[in-house]
């Protein structure tokens, strides 16, 4: 039967797409440390993340990790192999970079339909010995008890683009990911990476990313997971051993709420607080700002808030947790930046 849906725990599968040299090796490390402590990487890019390991300086400096690196062919019993790996020895995040040269890669699932066409038979029905491999890779992914990060190398052209000077010069740019078609829209959050190493989320359920153009960061990865850590925890089975009484006890039920987080701190509420008056500068009104706050909290948190309107606008923002604070400081962020790169004063407007 039908229930009310409710945003739970479940694991993160995030993807980075990106031309060569675009940085996603080292944004996907960087995110992944801030999801987790312990990071498993599964490399098949020459040991390109091992050049990040043992770094001094910058802002992997002590990141540590474990790495599997994979050789020619790549098939995908390796890669599946890699994951339970991972799982077994419970890695907070696996990073596998990249998952192209299981699509497209020596010994990958295009190598292998050309062996099949080259055997005879018709090229199009030689699809149903592939096509399940695929779907075999893709569910273990999706499934896996661990947060996981996927590269993906993109399709390459070159654009032409003005410099400082007038003059045109080409320009890399990245387009489709080198992958089965579809396969980024598995994932809970997709970022695509620019030459510039600056990113922007072609999909993203989190909704902390709409909008914007920015390098990813450790901070990313944490407040991907304030995210994840704001919907409700996921009920594990219970031991038919279990004393069930023990259930019924606060201590039991603590952290069921799908709110109980840490309050917003002091450096949050002024930061809100900021924006909220240079965007009621730029002649919004507060109904106005109110309500996109409260849309806001509930689209992304699944929390009605601030029903009663801004009678106490200090007031209200302290019943913020940490986590949605982050959310508003981010949709507020965006706002300010729109309006930022719009010449023209906007008028007063009502919800």
């Amino acid at each position: 039967m039908f229930k009310k849906a409710q945003r739970t725990q479940t694991k993160l599968k995030i993807a980075i797409t990106g031309p060569s040299g675009s940085g996603k090796t080292f944004s996907a490390l960087l995110i992944a440390a801030g999801i987790g402590k312990r990071i498993a990487v599964i490399d098949t890019e020459n040991k390109s993340a091992s050049l990040y390991a043992g770094m001094e300086k910058g802002p992997l400096a002590g990141l540590e990790f474990d790495i599997l690196e994979i050789e020619p062919p790549y098939t995908i019993a390796k890669y599946l192999e890699g994951i339970e790996a991972a799982e077994k020895a419970r890695y907070d995040v696996l990073l596998i970079d990249s998952i192209s040269h299981a699509w497209a890669g020596e010994g990958g699932l295009l190598d292998k339909k050309t062996a099949l066409d080259a055997r005879g038979g018709n090229s199009y029905t030689n699809w149903a010995m592939i096509t399940p491999e695929q779907e075999r890779f893709k569910a273990r992914i999706l499934q896996a008890d661990t947060h996981i990060i996927c590269t993906m190398r993109s399709k390459q052209d070159y654009v032409l683009e003005l410099n400082a000077r007038g003059k045109s010069v080409p320009k890399k740019v990245g387009l489709a990911p080198i992958q089965r078609d579809g396969m980024e829209y598995e994932f809970t959050t997709v970022l695509d990476m620019a030459m510039d190493h600056h990113a922007v989320a072609s999909k993203d359920r989190t909704c902390l990313f709409d909008g914007q153009v920015f390098k990813p960061t450790k901070d990313t990865g944490v407040k991907i997971m304030k995210w994840l850590k704001a919907a409700r925890p996921i009920q594990k089975p219970v031991d038919p051993g279990q004393d069930t009484e023990q259930d019924s006890t606060p201590a039991a039920s603590a952290g069921q709420d799908d709110h109980n987080d840490t309050a917003i701190t002091e450096e949050q509420l002024n930061k809100i607080s900021g924006s909220i008056k240079r965007i009621e500068a730029r002649g919004y009104s507060m109904l106005t700002i109110n309500k996109g706050i409260t849309d806001t909290v509930k689209k992304v948190c699944n929390r009605d808030f601030m029903t009663r309107g801004f009678l106490n606008v200090a007031a209200v923002l302290t019943e913020l947790t940490e986590v949605e604070a982050d959310v508003v400081i981010s949709y507020l962020s965006a706002w300010e930046t729109h309006l930022n790169n719009n010449k023209k004063r906007p008028v007063a407007k009502e919800a």
